[in-house]
């Protein structure tokens, strides 16, 4: 059998377990809320008044939306990575077909977002678009196996 990087099966249950709890960030975020992480943050690219500053360090950035952001994200990961207790090669059957699918579908979602949304409006759905790619593929994935048995 071909060598997959799947991880542990213990990882679902991790990842739905951090799942909530990122969650719960979010929704205190969501609130108002939240509190204020400060660190200083190293950056790439950070637009100043208008025009693009390169390579250098922000005194103090709130960390807290990119930790939930990430949270979020790997939790995602986890779940949609980890393998089944008996992972056979009907199982990663489905799970190909369900890659394929929620490629497909985020694909359209992607079209629909360039034609319909603008401004910050079209920022925000390409972020949620990373997020919808795992959660279609988690659920199609579960739905497959769950017809299966």
């Amino acid at each position: 059998m071909k060598k997959y990087f799947l991880l542990p099966h213990c990882y679902a249950k991790t990842g739905l377990c951090l799942m909530v709890l990122f969650l719960i960030m979010f929704g205190i975020d969501l609130a108002g809320a939240a509190p204020k992480i400060k660190v200083p943050m190293p950056y790439i690219v950070n637009e100043i008044i208008g025009e693009n500053a390169w390579f250098g360090i922000l005194p103090s950035e709130d960390m807290y939306m990119e930790i939930w952001m990430l949270g979020i994200f790997i939790s995602l990961l986890f779940i949609a990575m980890s393998k089944e207790k008996t992972e056979d090669e009907m199982i990663m059957q489905i799970r190909l077909k369900s890659v394929f699918f929620s490629l497909w579908f985020t694909s359209v979602l992607f079209v629909v977002e360039t034609l319909f949304f603008f401004n910050i409006a079209y920022a925000y759905s390409l972020w949620a678009t990373l997020y919808v790619l795992l959660i279609v593929f988690i659920i199609k994935f579960r739905f497959e196996i769950h017809q299966l048995k």
